[in-house]
């Protein structure tokens, strides 16, 4: 939360804002991705339209291809020690401890990089491959080693991806040894851990959220962060909307997925051996099943979460569901139930000066505890208005009604009244 008081410069200051959410419909993103990705996050920093530079980190995860603002920054340099700040306050704030079981994809800005070997030791490093490819064919337009590249960055396998290296290397042995020294391991996903149910490569949920922000980046810093999180704010209250009138046990997009595994795993060949593995057998390439430990060779069930084709037909083929063998990180009211978005901790104000005024009293309080012109309820006799007696009232009272005297006529009488 960002608090007004005296004016600070940029360069004396630095702003963290961290949103602790996650839901499986939240924020509208990344369109291009052809995977289901659930505990990735991006992290970058941005320029305006202009070409010019801006201070604003960001921390974005993805969901369900969608991505999910997490945290942002205002910085007054894009240097080591700021990025160690914001690094370190996002992982105390979100509870991350050393990082296992997570994958962080970044540019390959080296104050990030260095961070997240330092901070996150135990998560996944992963580089965007879409800039990777832009360094690596800055100055060549050929279209053949784009369509190369993208055959290696995602290939799941360690033999697609020699096999499209080798490949690569008989086209343009140049491209090919500039292309080692990117390291592929941190992009090609034949080298991504399994277990994190993410097999994105791109860093296009970050820049799908720049997308959304540059109207507010043209406004003044209090102003800016403050559209920026009732953006965000408006967007999630609407995913989490979205999210609860589903009647689907998974989001539509990872139903899409599942279907279209079913209809794919018609055109495999099964064949069934010991200790409940299967040979499946798809366009002259064969992988095995494993049912008891859930594993595909083609390694995309455990990328995913979601039983590629091969683990598909086995299933159907033992006449079971294929959604009961999708990962719980699809499952839409497990996560709604497991995660939500948690209030700001309120912040206890000082106590303050003493008042200078007295408090405004009443219309019929004595401004003095003493008073000479109104009389106080002490000593005051009761008297009842049925009876007429003095010591109750007419609601306690049981006595018959007194008989009332008519009164006196009011102004003074005429002569001829007695």
């Amino acid at each position: 939360m960002l608090y007004r008081g005296e004016p600070v410069p940029l360069e004396q200051c630095s702003y963290f804002a961290a949103e602790k959410t996650c839901d499986d419909c939240d924020v509208a993103g990344d369109e291009d991705c052809d995977e289901i990705g659930y505990e990735a996050a991006g992290e970058e920093d941005s320029e305006d339209e202009d070409g010019n530079q801006d201070d604003l980190n960001k921390e974005v995860g993805v969901g369900d291809n969608r991505i999910v603002p997490l945290a942002w920054a205002v910085v007054e340099i894009e240097n080591d020690d700021n990025w160690d700040w914001f690094m370190k306050l996002l992982s105390s704030t979100l509870g991350l401890q050393d990082g296992k079981d997570m994958a962080v994809i970044s540019d390959k800005q080296l104050g990030l990089v260095k961070v997240i070997h330092s901070i996150l030791l135990e998560a996944e490093h992963r580089q965007c491959a879409k800039h990777i490819m832009d360094n690596w064919k800055r100055d060549s337009h050929n279209m053949e080693l784009q369509r190369l590249f993208w055959r290696i960055a995602r290939s799941y396998t360690a033999g697609q991806y020699a096999k499209n290296m080798e490949a690569l290397q008989k086209y343009n042995p140049g491209a090919y040894t500039s292309l080692l020294s990117t390291n592929p391991m941190t992009w090609s996903r034949a080298f991504f851990r399994v277990g994190t149910c993410c097999n994105d490569n791109l860093n296009n949920l970050s820049e799908s959220f720049n997308r959304t922000i540059r109207q507010p980046r043209r406004k003044p810093l209090l102003e800016m962060l403050e559209e920026i999180r009732q953006q965000c704010m408006v967007r999630n209250g609407k995913r989490h909307i979205i999210a609860g009138r589903l009647r689907t046990r998974f989001t539509k997009r990872a139903h899409m997925k599942i279907e279209k595994m079913i209809q794919g795993s018609q055109f495999c060949v099964r064949r069934m051996a010991r200790h409940n593995k299967h040979e499946v057998e798809l366009h002259d390439e064969k992988y095995y099943v494993d049912m008891d430990k859930l594993t595909c060779g083609c390694i995309k069930w455990q990328m995913t979460g979601i039983p590629f084709v091969h683990a598909a037909s086995v299933i159907i083929a033992k006449k079971q569901k294929v959604e009961d063998y999708v990962s719980e990180w699809s499952d839409r009211m497990a996560r709604m139930n497991r995660l939500g978005v948690l209030p700001p901790s309120w912040r206890k104000g000082n106590p303050g000066r003493p008042p200078n005024h007295a408090r405004r009293r009443g219309r019929y309080e004595a401004k003095t505890s003493t008073t000479t012109t109104r009389m106080s309820l002490k000593n005051r006799v009761m008297t009842c208005g049925n009876c007429k007696q003095d010591g109750h009232n007419r609601l306690s009272c049981s006595n018959p009604t007194a008989e009332v005297q008519p009164k006196r006529p009011r102004g003074r009488p005429r002569k001829d009244q007695v």
